[in-house]
């Protein structure tokens, strides 16, 4: 059934085999297991807003910086996750660990690593025992939970080292399960082990499509491999940071194409640690413990930072480094499996201590039914334009409680303006060829929801026997002082590339001359441009191309 390479381990009750069978059986479970909701919970049910399916990420070694730098052209599913649901770029890790299996640990059973209610795994290798080995008792969670209500659950890790967590919650060692029916020992139903993260993210697809989770558990190894060998804040660092934004949206996909995912699915990324060098180990430097920590969900409201969503229950650390001790907490890594739970209308982990209230917000008590309202008028979904385009944006908004103060316009989550007046429309100028999401979000003082289309902007074909070039190259993407542009002429003629930031506006004319046939090669000079993603756009004739380039610092 598996590869060499892959370690697959599931129950023979919910064997791919028997999957009608087994979808049966969860059906009567569900309908006789009884459900303990938070009042959170339970606003959310009576406002249709109900979550069945929790898909919590872990980016391990994700720098928040790292997704601010790269911006929405480069990271568009994470920036995603910023537009349409909530976030914070100033959560914190474990207070004394700043390494992979410890915070994990943290993460999974809502516990710091210290202390007398701390899990105990100040490891970073798998020993061959168990969390009660370790600590010396039994360590519940987010898979008891979830488990002995009768719901499914799967881990998909890529580092052998979780092989740790498998087996602490296997059926040898899991504890036995006391909440109604026995659904026993085994907490994690389907585990995968796979260091090629591609094939990992394809495992959990494939599940997803044919026997899903209602809690599963994806843990992304390649920033933290990249970041050992060749530096946090590298090219090769964000290149795999992108990489990981291209997975996120191949999740994105899986879940907001079938209708039974969609609308009804929290997906909660988050981290370990981040990095400065080439390592993290040391808890007290701020480039490892500043961590992302992201939600979309029914009824969150759209762009709310999670600091401004609970000024009671949690304080921004700015720079600082809270312990345990300080109140208000921060938002930390640790306390993402307690909020899947209470998404999920279940309690809070068995011993937990990290978000153990369940009172980190990230829903309005009265769900979507308060939220503001807003629909694109203009363009239609799935309209079609020449480049270089000229679209005009408009929208109407109206507000529950409150008043609309400004409608935001975004194209694949890049923000290109606003308008506070109705009716909400903006002028959107010299748009490159490609397919986009264009969004408005309606904000008002207490929330903000959002409506998305998709168009597609066309290159008109020039004239045959028009003069033109080949593609254009820009090596190294991305880069920081300095590019090569490689091209070839079919003829001598004029060439002229322009650059634009990401808002339009001309900022350099990198190529401006006569050239003759062949190939050439000259250097893009960004010692003057911020950091960022930058379009050109390359004329010879009516010939044209277009691309995007990337400048670090």
């Amino acid at each position: 059934m598996c590869n060499g390479s892959e370690r697959l381990r599931m129950v023979s009750k919910r064997i791919s085999s028997v999957i009608s069978i087994s979808t049966l059986i969860i059906a009567i479970i569900l309908s006789t297991s009884p459900v303990v909701r938070t009042a959170e919970a339970e606003a959310l049910y009576a406002a249709g807003d109900k979550v069945n399916f929790i898909i919590h990420i872990s980016v391990d070694g994700l720098r928040s910086d790292a997704v601010t730098n790269l911006g929405p052209e480069n990271l568009p599913n994470f920036f995603k996750m910023r537009v349409l649901g909530a976030f914070t770029d100033n959560a914190r890790t474990d207070y004394n660990y700043t390494n992979t299996l410890p915070n994990h640990a943290c993460q999974l059973t809502g516990r710091s690593v210290l202390g007398p209610d701390g899990h105990g795994v100040s490891f970073n290798d798998d020993p061959g025992t168990t969390f009660e080995y370790v600590n010396g008792q039994y360590i519940s969670g987010v898979f008891d939970v979830v488990h002995d209500q009768g719901l499914r659950t799967a881990m998909y890790a890529s580092k052998p080292k979780f092989d740790f967590f498998d087996r602490s919650w296997n059926e040898e060692n899991g504890a036995p399960d006391v909440t109604g029916e026995d659904h026993g020992r085994d907490k994690i139903d389907t585990y995968i082990n796979n260091s090629n993260t591609g094939v990992l993210v394809d495992s959990f697809v494939t599940h997803l499509n044919l026997s899903p989770h209602e809690y599963a558990f994806i843990h992304l190894v390649d920033p933290d491999a990249v970041g050992h060998v060749y530096g946090w804040g590298s090219v090769e660092y964000y290149d795999v940071v992108m990489k990981m934004d291209t997975l996120l949206g191949r999740i994105f996909d899986a879940v907001e194409l079938d209708e039974r995912f969609a609308g009804t699915t929290a997906i909660l990324v988050t981290t370990d640690h981040g990095g400065k060098g080439t390592s993290h180990h040391d808890p007290t430097v701020p480039e490892n413990y500043t961590i992302p920590f992201y939600v979309t969900a029914p009824a969150v409201p759209a762009g709310a930072d999670l600091y401004w969503f609970n000024p009671a229950s949690r304080l921004d650390p700015g720079t600082g480094r809270p312990n345990y001790f300080a109140s208000p907490q921060p938002i930390r890594n640790g306390g993402v499996t307690n909020l899947a739970l209470d998404l999920l209308s279940l309690g809070a982990i068995p011993g937990s201590i990290i978000n153990s209230g369940q009172d980190l917000e990230v829903t309005l008590p009265g769900g979507s039914a308060t939220l503001p309202t807003v629909e694109l008028t203009n363009p239609l979904d799935g309209d079609v334009f020449d480049a270089p385009a000229t679209i005009t944006i408009t929208a109407a908004a109206s507000a529950v409680k409150g008043t609309v103060s400004k409608v935001e316009f975004f194209a694949d989550y890049a923000k290109i303006g606003e308008d506070t007046t109705a009716p909400y429309s903006l002028t959107w100028a010299s748009v490159f060829p490609g397919e986009y999401v264009i969004t408005a979000r309606a904000v008002t003082a207490a929330a903000a929801s959002t409506s998305s289309i998709g168009i597609n902007v066309i290159t008109v074909t020039p004239a045959q026997g028009d003069i033109g070039f080949s593609d254009i190259i820009i090596y190294p993407n991305p880069f920081r002082r300095s590019a090569t542009i490689r091209f070839s002429l079919r003829e001598y003629g004029t060439v002229e590339l322009l650059v634009f930031d990401v808002l339009g506006r001309r900022i350099t004319s990198a190529i401006d001359g006569s050239w003759g046939a062949g190939a050439h090669i000259t250097v893009l000079d960004a010692s003057g441009m911020s950091p960022g993603c930058y379009f050109y756009h390359a004329r010879l004739g009516k010939a044209t191309r277009t691309g995007k380039f990337m400048v670090l610092r």
